[in-house]
């Protein structure tokens, strides 16, 4: 496996998390634009390593492509832990930069999760970000055209307004991870999000294998990353 593939992972979901926190989090945050900018970054970040790794930046987006067939689990096994130390890694320099910006230790209100609301919007936005993957990716390949990139950064910024008061808005298990080391997300209360986002990923595999490409096979081709 080419070692920048899981590099170009670990980059990417390190400057999306990065972005999070420093959007979202006083002081200096991007406060009612933070969603805006933390979709623009991320669709910067997908067009400059999609050619490189495909761009993933989420264990379920890479579970999903693997399951399609576009990856070996042997190469998704690297991505999704460089997704998870680079959320992670990111979650830890957001507190460090926050702290020296107020120059005392960061106070972070978690966000109260009620359950079902949580795990339906979880469920539904991580379903529609391996719904439009799909969409706009062929088997084994990458978008013929970088516009449709746009797609993802839209349907994270739509998700990010919608869903962001009430579940946090993460669709992803790297991010959640990031939310709990900042503090947004109390660490006990992650299974909610996990459990949705597999579900909606799992949901978005079942969906595109009937819509998309009905003759999809599920095989370990490993045609793409």
């Amino acid at each position: 496996m080419n070692p920048a593939k899981p590099l170009a992972e670990f980059a990417g979901t390190f400057v999306l998390a990065l972005t999070i926190g420093m959007a979202g989090l006083d002081p200096g945050s991007a406060g009612r634009l933070a969603p805006l900018v933390i979709a623009v970054v991320l669709t910067i970040m997908i067009v400059a390593f999609a050619r490189v790794s495909g761009a993933h930046f989420n264990p379920v987006v890479t579970l999903a492509l693997t399951l399609r067939g576009d990856c070996r689990w042997r190469v998704a096994g690297p991505y999704m832990i460089a997704q998870i130390i680079a959320a992670t890694a990111g979650g830890f320099l957001v507190i460090v930069i926050k702290d020296a910006m107020s120059g005392a230790q960061l106070v972070v209100t978690p966000i109260e999760l009620v359950i079902v609301p949580t795990m339906l919007f979880e469920t539904f936005f991580t379903f529609a970000l391996v719904f439009v993957t799909f969409l706009i990716t062929p088997i084994g390949g990458y978008p013929k055209h970088r516009l449709l990139h746009l797609t993802i950064g839209l349907t994270v910024l739509i998700g990010a307004y919608v869903a962001g008061p009430v579940s946090g808005a993460a669709f992803n298990p790297a991010v959640t991870f990031g939310l709990g080391v900042m503090g947004i997300l109390n660490v006990t209360d992650a299974w909610i999000h996990f459990a949705g986002q597999l579900a909606g990923g799992m949901l978005g595999v079942a969906v595109a294998a009937f819509t998309i490409n009905p003759n999809l096979r599920i095989v370990d081709s490993g045609s793409g990353c």
